[in-house]
């Protein structure tokens, strides 16, 4: 204690203002020491006894007086370790509601601060000042506030000792900011309510500020930490002082209600179920609830997503699920403590856990649209969803969630006989993640446990597995100074149901257990369950300017988690090492820049080596501040298990990857960014794709960017389908048919963003998207591990023949092998494809008052879709819409009410 206290009296010797009746809490000493050693900087907080501060920006309250500030800010760029070039002077304080934060920010060159208006969590091209609490003090999670000049608020939950996290986290806080021939100020009030913290008399809280001065680029903080340390809430500084805080109320309710009219495409003008307009409404609410100092409840009933972005359009012609990020705000919020196993800085394979668009999705089964009109549901209803978050007595970090989503039906109407079709089972979805650090920080130990359980009563949906279940621990062990990390993680799956659908899982893209050549698979179309295992092990260097390590990760055939995780592959081992040179003090010609190899291989369970690769990647920011980015990836010849997506082993031969990326500096105006990526392969594939984005600031409120992309590609192993041929015995009595395929797509992305007040901003998105497929060169697969094909109409004695529709288009091609042969003339429907779309929305947000929100939306959804892959640009963008078109109207308001 004494030691303590001698710590604390010399950190305040240092500051400018004595601190009256400063009360230091019982901590031992080593608590206030960061993980790798260095104790850390103290400041005092002072309890704002008479009146609390008024948020104006102006610093001229009674207690600012008796708050000591702390100052001493380091740079991290971009000279790092330097002295800040301007001064930062922070105190800080409290009462029993909230705390507060005085910030100055010093400037030699007032009138070249920068400040740009923007909508929530934008800051960007702006001066910042940021505040970070660490309340819990588990040297882990840091609650984040930034501001602008101009007050455009930021707020960001990050767990796991990591600086990103969470920016769908939208407390309710109040900033106010003032510029002055000095340069700026800040004045936070933060609810107590809005963060986390012990429920002990005296308390010692993590905290760290942060300022970027846009103009030069130089962040800087007051605890230092390097670029080259690894961490973030582990190298905070401590306030003292805290002590006596009642445990506010933590009830908060937030009702919503949306009205609107849809303008949907009938599709033809007897749908009974739609006259092309119809009125519709919502009513729900978000709850917020603290069950205790340290745990919260949050809650949603029947939410309502209708103001988030739509997904972008492409083709996927993989065998492979198409990855899509989480843009709804009660998935979004906390998500950071659910990651499971990333203690690593390199992670080579596994799979997600927890994908929280599993939830709500699209419903998996179908009516039979041949019998009549169909009245189908777009995504299955969120009935209720709920989540606990915090920390328990123990010291666990705890996230659970659980939601539930309706049965859902699809009517069918055949000839005026109505009758409907279940399309998706009630189902519930369950997961809990802990995890619980050890000696400040630099040890953690966490477990994940998920289960998926659906309600199947219908026999036609017994392909869906009626109960998913899977577990892992994972751990994180930094040592050596902090400098080494030795982390890992392992977990199991069991899925259970009908044979249907445990058939369904072997067969999929991630294991195709029914492949004929593979012996060391068991395809059984009698199961009704299956289990897998997964694990990662790995040792890096982390700190430092040149770091380093190696990583294994296998994940056993039967492992399957994608009823509520995502997950694309199964029955693979791999390794990995990495190795990555930093630059982060400006040079003669880089500001900072580093230097990255790669190196990965993996092997099947069969003993197949399925991957093989090394990459190069080169980045720097000039001098200038524009900035280069490049790699090049070569892979070797491996074999390839989903060519024939279940037939035998293909081939994937040796190719590599060549990119370049470049873009101006961002703190204009006018920005530029240029990318372009080539690929190639010994077959003759290629894919070449180039890409631009334009951002125009035109002035403080308005930023307008476009976004063309253009993309041209082909692959002369594409696969187009599989028929039974017993004379085909080199290939296990099945026929295996590709084609060449030439693609190309155009991409035209667009926003709009005006901001009128820091709470009023109106935001306009497009994505015009066009995409062609031309097959060509069809052919057969002739022999497993290689790349031999007979070739219709160019093999002699093989033939392709087109069958064409009355107008002289191409329906389908028969395709013979052998002529006059024994083989059977094989038919299959021309698929070369066209595609037009445009996807786009308008957004117009008011925060009418602390919490509350107004939304405006209009949704747009048109396209059209044929069989001639005619490429045309400039036609396709003028004829976006002339297929089908689709326009949602809606008003959403939402009411915040703190209890």
């Amino acid at each position: 204690m004494l030691a303590l206290k001698m710590l604390a009296v010399l950190v305040l010797q240092q500051n400018a203002a004595p601190i009256p009746n400063l009360a230091l809490p019982t901590v031992d000493t080593a608590a206030l020491r960061h993980a790798n050693g260095r104790v850390a900087p103290m400041m005092a907080a002072v309890r704002a006894t008479a009146a609390a501060p008024r948020i104006d920006g102006r610093l001229d309250d009674a207690v600012w007086t008796l708050a000591a500030p702390v100052t001493g800010f380091r740079q991290m760029m971009p000279h790092d370790g330097d002295p800040a070039t301007e001064r930062t002077e922070v105190r800080l304080a409290y009462d029993d509601e909230a705390v507060y934060v005085a910030a100055r920010m010093f400037d030699s060159e007032p009138a070249r601060i920068a400040a740009k208006l923007g909508r929530r969590d934008n800051v960007d091209q702006s001066d910042m000042f940021e505040v970070d609490f660490d309340s819990y003090h588990d040297h882990r999670t840091s609650f984040q506030f930034y501001v602008n000049p101009l007050g455009v608020k930021m707020d960001i939950l990050a767990a796991n000792d990591q600086g990103n996290g969470d920016v769908g986290w939208d407390p309710v806080w109040d900033v106010a900011t003032q510029r002055d021939s000095l340069g700026w100020t800040a004045e936070f009030r933060i609810p107590l309510s809005q963060l986390r913290f012990p429920n002990t008399p005296d308390q010692v809280w993590g905290v760290n500020f942060f300022r970027l001065v846009e103009r030069t680029r130089e962040m800087s903080m007051w605890s230092y930490f390097s670029q080259t340390d690894r961490g973030y809430a582990s190298f905070f500084g401590h306030a003292l002082g805290i002590s006596a805080l009642p445990q506010p109320r933590r009830l908060e309710v937030l009702p919503y209600a949306a009205a609107g009219q849809e303008r949907i495409d009938p599709g033809s003008p007897n749908n009974p179920f739609n006259d092309g307009s119809r009125q519709v409404s919502r009513f729900g609410l978000d709850l917020h609830y603290g069950l205790t100092s340290n745990l919260t409840l949050n809650a949603a009933v029947n939410p309502d997503f209708g103001q988030v972005e739509a997904d972008p359009a492409l083709v996927n012609l993989t065998a492979y699920e198409s990855f899509f990020e989480e843009r709804r705000p009660f998935f979004v919020e906390g998500s950071s403590i659910f990651n499971f196993g990333q203690g690593g800085l390199i992670r080579i394979g596994g799979s997600d856990f927890f994908y929280s668009r599993r939830i709500g999705r699209a419903p998996q089964g179908s009516a039979d649209a041949r019998t009549g009109f169909v009245d189908a549901p777009a995504n299955s209803t969120i009935l209720g969803a709920a989540k606990l978050s915090g920390r328990t007595a123990g010291g666990w970090a705890l996230g659970v969630l659980d939601a539930v989503t309706a049965r859902e039906f699809a009517t069918v109407d055949s000839a005026g006989v109505r009758f409907r079709d279940e399309v998706e089972p009630a189902t519930n979805y369950a997961l809990v993640r802990g995890q619980r650090e050890y000696r400040r920080g630099a040890s953690t130990l966490g477990f994940i446990a998920t289960a998926v359980n659906r309600n199947i009563n219908d026999a036609r949906l017994s392909f869906l597995r009626s109960e998913a279940y899977a577990g892992g621990v994972d751990f994180a062990h930094r040592f050596g100074g902090n400098r080494f990390t030795l982390w890992g993680s392992g977990g199991i799956s069991y899925i259970g149901g009908d044979t249907l659908a445990i058939q369904r899982a072997q067969r999929s893209s991630a294991r195709y257990f029914q492949r004929p050549d593979a012996d060391y698979l068991d395809y059984d179309p009698a199961r009704t369950s299956l289990a897998g295992w997964t694990g990662t092990l790995g040792l890096s260097r982390d700190v430092g300017r040149w770091i380093y390590g190696v990583t294994a990760t296998a994940i056993s055939p039967g492992f399957e988690v994608n009823d509520v995780g995502f997950q694309t592959n199964a029955d693979r081992a791999t390794a990995a090492f990495f190795a990555i040179r930093r630059w982060t003090r400006p040079g003669t010609l880089f500001r900072n820049a580093m230097l990255q190899v790669l190196g990965v291989g993996g092997v099947n369970f069969g003993g197949d080596l399925v991957s093989s690769q090394a990459q190069l990647t080169a980045s720097g920011q000039f001098l200038n501040f524009w900035q280069i980015q490049s790699g090049l990836t070569w892979a070797a010849r491996t074999a390839n298990p989903t060519l024939t997506r279940g037939g035998p082993m293909g081939v994937a031969p040796a190719g590599g990857t060549a990119r370049l990326n470049v873009a101006t500096d961002s703190r204009k105006p006018v920005r530029v960014a240029f990318a372009s990526n080539y690929s190639w392969n010994q077959l003759g594939y290629y894919a070449a794709s180039v890409g631009s984005e334009l951002i125009v600031r035109p002035s403080h409120s308005v930023q307008f960017s476009v976004s063309p992309g253009y993309g041209v590609s082909r692959t002369p192993q594409q696969y187009v389908t599989a028929r039974t041929d017993a004379t085909a015995e080199a290939t296990f009595g099945r026929r295996y048919i590709f084609a060449e395929i030439l693609q190309r797509t155009l991409d035209l992305t667009t926003r709009l963003d005006v901001t009128l007040t820091t709470n009023l901003s109106l935001q306009l998105y497009t994505q015009p998207f066009v995409a062609t497929g031309d097959y060509r060169q069809f052919k057969e697969f002739v022999s497993p591990r290689t790349t031999d094909y007979l070739v219709y109409g160019e093999t002699p004695g093989s033939s392709l023949t087109p069958v064409t529709n009355a107008d002289g288009t191409v329906a389908a091609y028969d395709l013979d092998p052998d002529g006059a042969g024994p083989r059977s003339v094989v038919r299959i429907g021309n698929p070369d494809f066209s595609s037009r779309s445009l996807r786009g929305n308008a957004v117009l947000r008011w925060e009418y008052r602390p919490g509350s929100t107004l939304f405006f939306v209009w949704t747009n959804s048109c396209s059209a879709y044929g069989s001639q892959p005619v490429f045309d640009a400039a036609n396709d963008l003028r004829h976006l819409c002339q297929g089908r078109a689709d326009n949602v109207f809606a008003v959403k308001f939402n009411y915040w009410l703190s209890l």
